[in-house]
């Protein structure tokens, strides 16, 4: 993970950097402090919870939770001693210090619709290369319930639920098999009614066919598949989240038509029904 000058941007969950950011407010700081603001660059409720990991921590001033309003910046979100920062290379090391869950909503309002029926987001059959609790990449409270398609490059990708576009990333052309690579794959962020966010990842470059702020229906086209960020071929990486006040945000589990009660299997190919 790379540290900015006095800038810091987030990826709790496997997708890009670009959620939160938080930077040096030039103005609140003083001779003896750094104070910094806090962003959220979606068009949605962010949920963020710092949990301190260093003894150090106890000299630094921060908002412990705290719900953020879309777009919405915050100042005096943290004040960091200046004699803790590597003057050397002029920057702050978060992670040194805490650690951070982001939820894509509000964990206090938001609840999974568990009856709504999810459409498979594309058309042609396609095989599950790597289902719910896969130990590849499905193996954190974040991806439990996630589910990988596989696809072609160039493939088209359709609204599993309707909702409104709350963050797009479109701008990477890079892959590979380790977790470094988790912050340059491309996604569509959609929020449904209930407040929970379907994530669709590994998107081409320049595959987002929807607009940052956009009402999508059921079944529309959103995006373009591909094979960026963390992956060795190409594939659709869908999941459902919802904010919860302990974890962040935790994916749920959902059932697509045509397959309720039923329990998609790695493997195994499957069609849209409708």
């Amino acid at each position: 993970m790379r540290f900015f000058t006095f800038i810091l941007l987030f990826s709790i969950s496997i997708c890009q950097a670009q959620h939160v950011s938080i930077k040096k407010d030039t103005i609140h700081s003083t001779k003896d402090t750094l104070v910094f603001s806090i962003k959220n660059n979606m068009l949605s409720p962010m949920y963020f919870k710092i949990n301190a990991i260093n003894s150090s921590a106890s000299t630094i001033i921060y908002k412990k939770k705290i719900v953020i309003k879309p777009a919405e910046k915050i100042s005096n979100f943290m004040k960091v001693p200046r004699r803790i920062i590597d003057t050397t290379k002029k920057s702050f090391n978060f992670y040194k210090y805490f650690k951070f869950s982001i939820g894509y909503s509000n964990p206090y309002t938001v609840k999974h619709d568990d009856s709504y029926v999810y459409l498979l987001p594309y058309k042609r059959k396609k095989k599950l290369i790597q289902g719910n609790f896969g130990n590849f990449s499905h193996d954190h409270i974040r991806s439990y319930h996630a589910f990988d398609f596989g696809t072609k490059i160039g493939d088209t990708i359709y609204a599993a639920r309707e909702g409104k576009v709350v963050l797009i990333k479109e701008n990477s052309k890079k892959h590979g098999r380790t977790r470094k690579f988790i912050n340059d794959g491309n996604f569509v962020i959609i929020q449904h009614e209930d407040g929970t966010t379907a994530s669709y990842y590994h998107l081409n470059f320049n595959g987002a066919l929807v607009e940052k702020g956009d009402i999508v229906k059921r079944g529309q086209i959103i995006g373009i598949s591909g094979m960026t960020g963390f992956t060795t071929i190409p594939h659709l990486h869908f999941v459902v989240h919802k904010a919860t006040e302990e974890e962040g945000n935790v994916s749920v589990p959902i059932q697509f038509e045509g397959y309720v009660g039923k329990k998609l299997k790695k493997g195994k190919r499957y069609a849209r029904k409708k």
